[in-house]
């Protein structure tokens, strides 16, 4: 029987990147792919620095990018956009705008599709006892997992990339592990890190890294299909620490250490090669979009 995978994706460009190398990965496996795309607003009353981040890691993407892909009909890249993964294969794979994970609405469509194995990918919703319980007795092997940026118990909440780097930290990567009520303190059945590359920005790392979050999720479905159950272990709570936003104190003590949070040039680069299938006309029209739209929000000259 095919297994039904859901996916919670949310609205920034590293969830976009690594669920599209997910499902690159999945291609030739016995699984059919929802998608539920969630949104995170920008917040106006944020500082300067941090609307500039959201419209680089998510306006851009989606706002910008995709509706001139869509427009356009060309040629896509390695990667597609969500109407163009709904239209590749649609008897396999669909893609659906989702408002709230936890309405009554939303567990009955999963049960309706037959969904027995879910990641939240920044879905940026906490997930409620509902549909934590329908994963949990929806089959002998389902479940429901959070692929998180930072390495965990050390690194839960948000912006963990740029902690690691204000802490001079090495290494960086993604965790999976199980949702429970508590963000990220479910447990852990796996963990990859890589090399931080503090010459670049938060969100180049981020970026950079994707692909070894993708290969979390493609090992979990393909135990999933064996028929094994996905081991996972009990988060050490004495190393669990949690961050917030950033305060403008420590925003402050971060830029000082030279880290900045994003670059736009590498982003707009990075989407150009993800979705445009060369570097020809389509390639450059792209990437005109991009740079207008970025130098149009006054964040290059």
């Amino acid at each position: 029987m095919t297994l039904q995978v859901a996916f919670f994706v949310g609205s920034d460009v590293t969830s976009h990147l690594a669920v599209n190398a997910a499902v690159r990965s999945l291609a030739t496996e016995d699984v059919g792919i929802h998608l539920f795309h969630t949104v995170q607003k920008p917040n106006p009353a944020a500082p300067r620095e941090r609307r500039d981040l959201f419209f680089v890691e998510h306006q851009l993407t989606n706002d910008v990018l995709y509706p001139h892909l869509d427009a356009a009909a060309v040629a896509e890249g390695p990667y597609y956009t969500p109407d163009a993964l709904a239209r590749m294969d649609p008897k396999r794979i669909t893609v659906q705008r989702l408002d709230n994970v936890n309405s009554p609405d939303t567990i009955q469509e999963l049960r309706r599709r037959g969904i027995t194995l879910g990641f939240s990918v920044r879905c940026y919703q906490k997930f409620g006892a509902d549909i934590i319980q329908y994963f949990s007795a929806a089959a002998g092997h389902s479940a429901l997992l959070n692929l998180h940026p930072g390495v965990l118990p050390a690194y839960r909440g948000v912006l963990t990339y740029a902690r690691a780097m204000a802490n001079s930290d090495a290494h960086a990567g993604f965790t999976l592990h199980h949702i429970n009520a508590d963000w990220d303190a479910g447990d852990v059945l796996a963990c990859t890190t890589q090399p931080l590359d503090h010459d670049r920005s938060v969100l180049e790392n981020m970026i950079r890294h994707h692909r070894a979050g993708a290969a979390l999720i493609h090992e979990a479905v393909v135990q999933t299909l064996g028929g094994e159950r996905l081991l996972s272990v009990p988060q050490p709570a004495a190393e669990a620490r949690y961050y917030t936003h950033a305060t403008p104190e420590e925003m402050t003590v971060i830029q000082d250490k030279g880290i900045r949070l994003f670059r736009a040039e590498p982003v707009i680069g990075t989407l150009v090669r993800a979705f445009c299938a060369d570097g020809g006309s389509a390639a450059r029209a792209a990437h005109k979009v991009l740079r207008d739209a970025v130098v149009g929000a006054g964040i290059l000259p």
